[in-house]
């Protein structure tokens, strides 16, 4: 299937929901992207409040300079935050940011997650994945 990418930037921050998502898809699909979905989610808890659109945007494996192209475009940018990265073929999450493991995450999967992710061997193109989030 491939790599699905979760995108998220805060609703009430944002000057243009409309225009934001337009570009974000834009630039998805001129990366060659093969899914792209938006969700909402709104929490109220007295400790955390959140107000986001969720965007999530599917790469084949076959597409990898194109997501790594998205993925770019995703961290220059202020208030776009990338979420998490998961690849279906191994159903295994390359990359969760720490509200994701914190509060989307069970418990128990979040701790084998972080082990897991010290210990796991990547391939070729998820350390490719990898890198380009850290530069």
């Amino acid at each position: 299937m491939g790599y699905n990418i979760e995108v998220s930037f805060n609703v009430l921050k944002c000057g243009s929901v409309i225009e934001l998502q337009n570009s974000l898809k834009s630039y998805a699909e001129q990366c060659e992207c093969q899914q792209f979905y938006e969700d909402y989610e709104f929490e109220n808890k007295t400790q955390f409040q959140r107000r986001h659109c969720i965007i999530s945007v599917t790469f084949l494996p076959s597409n990898i300079i194109g997501l790594q192209q998205f993925l770019k475009f995703i961290m220059k940018n202020k208030g776009l935050y990338l979420e998490s990265i998961y690849n279906d073929d191994s159903n295994a999450i390359l990359y969760a940011s720490q509200y994701y493991i914190t509060q989307k995450m069970n418990k128990n999967l979040a701790k084998d997650f972080i082990v897991e992710k010290r210990k796991r061997s990547y391939s070729e193109d998820e350390t490719m994945i990898l890198n380009t989030i850290k530069h």
